[in-house]
């Protein structure tokens, strides 16, 4: 089962600072562009209020960035919502008996946390604004279809 936590974690800001001049934002219409529960919303909403990344009062429906879209890495964001920090994981449930099952969760392992370091050097170039920008251009493209 696939993690969508820093995609729908990265929704949410974007979200908020296409809204930053609406009134309120409400966690119930990010729900809706997520096709999630309100729940789920406020759940990471509160993730990205502990690491910094979003300004929020409770009760308040004004969530707003907590610093430029430019100022927030991919990275930031994957880090406040990712529990465990592993893209992916080796299985470790193999059999010792056989020389495959007991070399390969080793073997994997380095190579996954080469791709781990990789992919968090990546996304530490990737900006908020990098995305925001990105979803503005899409958004344009699917407007012009319409």
């Amino acid at each position: 089962m696939a993690n969508t936590q820093l995609s729908d974690a990265t929704h949410v800001l974007v979200y908020i600072a296409l809204h930053k001049n609406k009134q309120s934002v409400k966690s119930s219409e990010i729900a809706v562009s997520l096709q999630t529960a309100p729940s789920l919303v406020r759940r990471i909403m509160s993730k990205l209020k502990k690491a910094h990344l979003l300004n929020a009062v409770q009760g308040s429906p004004q969530p707003v960035l907590a610093k430029a879209a430019e100022q927030i890495t991919l990275q930031e964001t994957y880090l406040a919502v990712s529990q465990k920090r592993n893209l992916l994981n080796v299985d470790q449930n193999t059999d010792m008996l056989c020389p495959i099952g007991t070399a390969i969760p080793k073997v994997l392992d380095h190579y996954y946390r080469e791709i781990q370091t990789a992919a968090e050097m990546k996304m530490a170039e990737i900006t908020l604004q990098d995305i925001i920008n990105d979803t503005k251009a899409r958004e344009k493209q699917f407007d012009s279809i319409k």
